[in-house]
C-alpha cells in the first residue's frame, strides 16, 4: 500500500522540514566531528606526541569522507547506533589500539593504524549521516569547508569549556547525543508504522536495545579507560615492571606524569636504566634525576623533594650545560653584592632554576603548564621563588606585556642579565617562541650585556637547527653553541643523531667569552664539575649549523623564522619521528604506556 502524495501547503511544510533536517545534520556533524577529533588527538598524544598524532590525520578524514560519498546510503538508525557505540568506547579503543600500534607499527605506521581503526569509522559514519539527508555535494561542502577546517576551533572550544583535561566527557556527551538521535529516529519509524498499518510494529530487538543502551552508557561512564589520569591513590605500582607512578594528571600541554624506575630492576635486567625519577609530558621526557643508590654528591647533603627523599644529579647533561650562562664574562659577578637577575622560560624539572637560586640570583620563572611547575616543586626540589616571580602562562603573551610595561611605565621593571630558554617537548619546539619577533622582544627586556641560553634538541645538520641558528644570529649578532654529547662529535653525528645543543647569544659589543669554572660553581655536583670544567671541549663551530660554505643573503631569507612564515613546524616533523624512536629506546614501552 503506497503512502498518499502530499500537495499544496502540506508539501511545502515537508520540504521545509527536509531542508531543516539537512541543515541540522550538517551543523551537528561539522561541530561534533571536530570536537571528537580534538578529544581523540588528546587521547592519543601520550602514545605518539602531537606531531606524529597529526600525521596522516587529514588524509584519513578526507578519504573516509570520500568513501561515504561513493558508497550507497545506509539506514539512518544504523548510522546513529554505530556512532553512539564507537564514540562512547573511544577512550578505551584509542588506548588499547594505540599501545599495540605503537609497539608494532612504530612512528611511521603506528598513528596511521590507530587512525584507521578508531577515527576512520567515526568519520565515515558522520559523513554518511549527512548523505542520508542531503546530496553528496552537501557532504563535500559541509564537511570539507566546516569540520575538516575547524580542528583549531574545536580545540579552542574544548579549552574554553575547561574540557582539555576532561576529554572523556567529550566522548560521553557526543555518544549520548548520537544515542538520543537513534532513539528519536526509532520512535519516528514506529509512529510511521502505526500510521500505515493501524498498529505499532516494533521489533523485540529494538525494544531491548532501547532498554540496554542507557545501562551501557552508564557503564562506560563509570568504567574509566586503563589510564591513571583519574586515579586518586598514588603511588601506583606497575604489576608488569619495576615502575612506580607518583603522579599523573592531564593539563594544558598533555598528560604530566612523575614516575620512577625502581632500583630492583638492576637485579633482573642489569643493563637496564634504573634508579631514576622522571617528569614526562605526553611522549616526551622533560627531565629527571637519579634516586636511591645512584644519589652521589661531592661531600654534601643532597637535595631533597618535599617529602625529604634525597635527589641526585640530572640525568641530562643539557640542563647543567645551560648553567654556563653564569660563566659568560660580564654576567659572572654580582657588583656591590647585588646579584644579577635571571629569567627562565620553560621550567621542566627545575634543575636550572634551582641552581640559579642557590647561587643567589633573583630568578623569574615562566612556565606554560601549571602541572609541570607544581611537579618540579613537589618531586624535584624546586624552591618557590615568590608569587611575583612565577608566571604560569605562555611566554609570548607574558613577554609582550613585559615589553609594553617597559615602554609605558615611568618606573621601569628591572631588566634581565641572563635568560635560559628551554621549550623543547614532544620532538619539537613551539614555533612562536623561536621567531625573530620573539627574540627582538626578548632582547628589549635584557640588559645591554645580557646573555640568553637557548636549548635545542635535534639533528644539528637539519633545516630546523639551521633556521634556529640563523634567527638567533640575526637577532643578537653573536652566538656560540655547545653540545651535551658524551663522546667526540663528528659530522656524521651532526647529520644522523639526536643531540642537545645550547646556544649562548648576546647583543653585547664585547666578545662572548666564558671564564673558567670554579669549585663554587659546581654546587657539590660531580656532573656540574664534569660538564662546566670541560666546556671548551663541547663547543661546535657555528658555521657547521649555518652551512657557511653555501651561505648567502638568499639563504638567510629562507631560514629566517618569522611570525608570518610558518615553516619550523613542518621542518620538525622528521625530527619528531626520530625523537619518538629515541625515547622508545631510552625507556621501555611499558613506561610510555603507563600514564
Amino acid at each position: 500500500m503506497h503512502s498518499p502524495k502530499v500537495y499544496g501547503p502540506g508539501r511545502n511544510v515537508l520540504a521545509l522540514r527536509k531542508h531543516g533536517q539537512v541543515v541540522l545534520s550538517v551543523l551537528a556533524v561539522t561541530l561534533g566531528l571536530p570536537l571528537f577529533i580534538a578529544a581523540y588527538k588528546r587521547a592519543l598524544n601520550p602514545l605518539f606526541g602531537s606531531v606524529l598524532t597529526e600525521q596522516y590525520l587529514d588524509l584519513v578524514v578526507y578519504s573516509c569522507t570520500a568513501l561515504a560519498i561513493v558508497f550507497p546510503r545506509q539506514a539512518i538508525r544504523r548510522i546513529l547506533l554505530g556512532l553512539a557505540v564507537l564514540v562512547q568506547i573511544a577512550p578505551h579503543s584509542t588506548y588499547c589500539v594505540g599501545i599495540y600500534a605503537a609497539r608494532y607499527g612504530g612512528s611511521a605506521n603506528g598513528p596511521l593504524i590507530c587512525h584507521m581503526l578508531v577515527l576512520a569509522p567515526v568519520v565515515h559514519l558522520s559523513a554518511s549521516l549527512v548523505t542520508y539527508f542531503g546530496s553528496r555535494f552537501v557532504v563535500l561542502f559541509g564537511l570539507a569547508s566546516g569540520a575538516l577546517q575547524s580542528y583549531s576551533i574545536a580545540e579552542l572550544m574544548v579549552h574554553g569549556l575547561s574540557l582539555e583535561s576532561r576529554k572523556d566527557y567529550v566522548f560521553l556527551f557526543l555518544g549520548i547525543l548520537a544515542y538520543a538521535g537513534w532513539v528519536k529516529v526509532c520512535a519516528a519509524e514506529d509512529k510511521l508504522g502505526l500510521m500505515r498499518n493501524g498498529f505499532e510494529v516494533v521489533s523485540l530487538a529494538r525494544q531491548y536495545l532501547r532498554l540496554l543502551f542507557p545501562a551501557v552508557f552508564l557503564l562506560f561512564s563509570v568504567i574509566r579507560p586503563p589510564t591513571l589520569t583519574s586515579y586518586r591513590e598514588f603511588p601506583h605500582y606497575s604489576v608488569q615492571y619495576p615502575l612506580r607512578i607518583l603522579s599523573s594528571q592531564e593539563s594544558t600541554t598533555g598528560v604530566i606524569v612523575v614516575g620512577e624506575l625502581l632500583d630492583t630492576l638492576k637485579d633482573t635486567v642489569p643493563d637496564a636504566l634504573h634508579s631514576i625519577r622522571f617528569l614526562r609530558a605526553s611522549h616526551s621526557l622533560l627531565g629527571g634525576v637519579w634516586t636511591g643508590d645512584a644519589v652521589v654528591t661531592m661531600g654534601d647533603v643532597p637535595r631533597t623533594d618535599e617529602s625529604g627523599t634525597p635527589l641526585g644529579d640530572s640525568i641530562y647533561c643539557a640542563f647543567v650545560l645551560q648553567e654556563a650562562v653564569r660563566l659568560v664574562n660580564g654576567t659572572s659577578e654580582c657588583p656591590d653584592h647585588h646579584c644579577k637577575r635571571a629569567l627562565v622560560i620553560g621550567v621542566g624539572t627545575g634543575i636550572v632554576a634551582d641552581a640559579l637560586a642557590q647561587h643567589g640570583i633573583s630568578t623569574t620563572l615562566v612556565e606554560v603548564d601549571p602541572a609541570v611547575y607544581y611537579a618540579a616543586r613537589r618531586y624535584f626540589g624546586l624552591k618557590h621563588p615568590g608569587d611575583d616571580n612565577v608566571f604560569l602562562e605562555d611566554a609570548r603573551g607574558w613577554l609582550e606585556r613585559r615589553v609594553a610595561t617597559l615602554a609605558a611605565s615611568s618606573t621601569h621593571p628591572p631588566k634581565f642579565d641572563m635568560v635560559v630558554h628551554d621549550c623543547f617537548s614532544g620532538g619539537g619546539v613551539p614555533e612562536h617562541l623561536y621567531t625573530i619577533e620573539f627574540w627582538n622582544e626578548l632582547g628589549a627586556i635584557m640588559t645591554p650585556s645580557g646573555v640568553v641560553a637557548v636549548n635545542f634538541a635535534g639533528k644539528l645538520g637539519s633545516k630546523s637547527s639551521r633556521a634556529v641558528a640563523t634567527t638567533l644570529l640575526k637577532a643578537f649578532g653573536q652566538c656560540r653553541v655547545f653540545h651535551d654529547y658524551l663522546g667526540a662529535i663528528t659530522e656524521q653525528h651532526l647529520q644522523n643523531e639526536f643531540i642537545n645543543a645550547v646556544f649562548f647569544c648576546s647583543k653585547s659589543a664585547s666578545p662572548l667569552t666564558f671564564r673558567p669554572s670554579m669549585e663554587g660553581d659546581y654546587l657539590h655536583s660531580y656532573l656540574r664539575r664534569h660538564v662546566l670544567s670541560g666546556l671548551e671541549r663541547r663547543e661546535l663551530p657555528i658555521s657547521l649549523l649555518k652551512n657557511a660554505s653555501v651561505w648567502s643573503a638568499e639563504a638567510e631569507d629562507v631560514f629566517l623564522l618569522t611570525d608570518t612564515d610558518k615553516k619550523l613546524n613542518e621542518w620538525q616533523r622528521a625530527d619528531a619521528a626520530e625523537h619518538w624512536r629515541v625515547m622508545r629506546k631510552v625507556l621501555p614501552d611499558i613506561v610510555w604506556e603507563t600514564y
